[in-house]
């Protein structure tokens, strides 16, 4: 999975960890970033290649690792050119968007699709994982655990046996149709026609407070981090604070990453009291062409800040970037930081998303580190108790696997007796449909 950082200027840093306040792209580069905004109205296939080749060996985070000379005429898209310089032993995050998709996902938390995401489990049924407020998809009563059999007549089964899902609902099209066949929870089976169209992101998926003997548990499942998701989160932290919440579970089992600016405010509303404008969120490091660059994100204070010094996060393999950035920049500062579930995705580095003629460019530019010096975490951050999702189980639903598991954590700082863990995987949308999380 992915996710990004982003990074505007000093005066008003933003950063796309997975991707992503107000955004800035088309940052500066040095002096090898030729081409693109600069390059007048020329945008032949070949000069959009040589944009990616010369940023890639500029700006480029492994930009050592990019060959020197290629021959622009050999690729057909400057997707293509960014696929072969890609350094493919670290780098499955870098990618290019249309301008106009980005600045919407990122400012306005809105994309063009149907509204829900899916996983496939172990038994190969494909199974809802979320559906967004907002969309198609909830107009139509999809819910979480309803089941999709078929997509335009073509069976789940043989969908998955071609690796076929990235391309099954089409286009980013707003008024593609798509017919879908799915099993309600219910077990009922109906066929529902439904059109593209835009979609507005509820970053938070579910909020609620859970009183548990002597703990007020605040428990959050958090899906993105964009511009838009301040607005939310502020009314879930003012009703936390209002009802004493003392212990947290921030459920970031599906969340890509996004803005650090949005990530830094996540971690300071958790924050110990006091906090200095000195306790360091994250270090951002470039590579060695721009070290000057190299930048410094602070927590700060928030009037519904919960004082916390311990928080139980729930990871998986779709926790990515921002959101493991939570993770690890709390280690320094919180006397326990404890993950259940599995691994996240392994992202520690970020994006400045560069434009050129209509698309963006979103490749790695640098590293996050946190207070105690400590990121490179690419084989993901392991989970201290395992326990598996289960979508057949509503969010808050007390039987849910992992937060049962973390409700058990919280109440006796143990993990539990190990359930048998589910198997399941997502597969990898690309671009900012992963961002988005959803189809």
């Amino acid at each position: 999975m992915h996710s990004f950082s982003y990074s505007g200027n000093r005066r008003n840093p933003i950063f796309l960890l997975a991707c992503l306040g107000a955004l800035l792209i088309g940052c500066s580069g040095g002096g090898g970033g030729g081409g693109g905004d600069g390059d007048g109205d020329d945008c032949s296939v070949r000069k959009q290649n040589r944009f990616v080749h010369l940023d890639m060996l500029d700006r480029y985070y492994w930009y050592d690792r990019v060959p020197q000379t290629i021959d622009y005429d050999d690729f057909s898209s400057p997707e293509e050119t960014l696929a072969f310089l890609r350094y493919e032993a670290l780098d499955r995050f870098s990618y290019i968007a249309s301008q106009e998709a980005f600045n919407n996902l990122f400012n306005n938390g809105t994309y063009i699709g149907y509204g829900f995401a899916f996983v496939i489990a172990d038994d190969g049924r494909v199974l809802l994982r979320f559906v967004y407020d907002q969309s198609p998809a909830a107009a139509s009563g999809f819910e979480r655990g309803d089941e999709i059999l078929a997509v335009n007549g073509q069976s789940a089964a043989i969908i998955t046996a071609a690796n076929g899902w990235n391309q099954a609902f089409g286009e980013a099209q707003i008024g593609l149709v798509t017919s879908l066949q799915l099993r309600r929870k219910n077990g009922n089976i109906e066929t529902i026609n439904l059109t593209k169209a835009v979609v507005t992101i509820n970053t938070v998926l579910h909020s609620e407070i859970i009183p548990s003997g002597a703990n007020n548990i605040g428990y959050l499942v958090f899906n993105s981090f964009l511009n838009t998701s301040p607005a939310e989160l502020d009314p879930v932290f003012a009703q936390f604070g209002a009802a004493g919440v003392n212990q947290l579970i921030l459920d970031l089992r599906y969340n890509g990453g996004g803005s650090i600016d949005v990530a830094r405010d996540l971690a300071s509303y958790l924050r110990d009291t006091p906090v200095s404008n000195q306790d360091l969120f994250v270090q951002l490091r470039y590579n060695a062409r721009y070290q000057s660059s190299n930048f410094n994100v602070y927590l700060r204070p928030l009037a519904n800040s919960l004082g916390l010094n311990e928080v139980t996060v729930i990871t998986t393999s779709l926790t990515c970037s921002a959101s493991e950035q939570i993770v690890s920049a709390l280690q320094p500062y919180f006397s326990r930081v404890t993950t259940i579930g599995s691994a996240s995705c392994g992202k520690p580095v970020g994006q400045n998303p560069r434009n050129f003629c209509d698309k963006t460019l979103v490749a790695v530019n640098f590293a996050s580190f946190n207070a105690a010096g400590q990121g490179e975490y690419f084989s993901g951050i392991p989970a201290d108790c395992s326990a598996s999702d289960d979508p057949g189980f509503a969010f808050g639903d007390p039987g849910e696997p992992l937060l049962q598991a973390a409700r058990f954590f919280v109440d006796n700082s143990t993990c539990p007796p190990v359930p048998r863990l589910r198997g399941w995987s997502a597969p990898m949308l690309p671009g900012l449909q992963e961002l988005a999380g959803a189809v």
